[in-house]
């Protein structure tokens, strides 16, 4: 799956599960600014724990504050798994 592909899909989920309208998410969206709160983000995480199978740690959940930096973390992790 490519960069393009994992962002279209934390689009797709983001837009389902918080009604928000695809077109106003982009890389650069925080999470906050697309009205997602703390326990919706933990929310969003399981969501995509399950969409893409796997796990992701308290820890790097902190990290999160944008649509890109769930996207990085996707691609990075699909990367190592590919690899590994």
């Amino acid at each position: 799956m490519t960069s393009e592909q994992i962002e279209a899909k934390v689009r797709e989920t983001l837009a389902k599960k918080f009604g928000v309208p695809g077109e106003k998410i982009n890389s650069e969206s925080s999470l906050a600014d697309l009205g997602v709160d703390s326990f919706g983000a933990i929310e969003l995480m399981f969501e995509l724990e399950e969409a893409f199978g796997l796990q992701i740690t308290d820890s790097e959940i902190e990290h999160i504050r944008k649509v890109g930096d769930i996207v990085a973390y996707l691609d990075t992790w699909q990367k190592k798994k590919a690899a590994g």
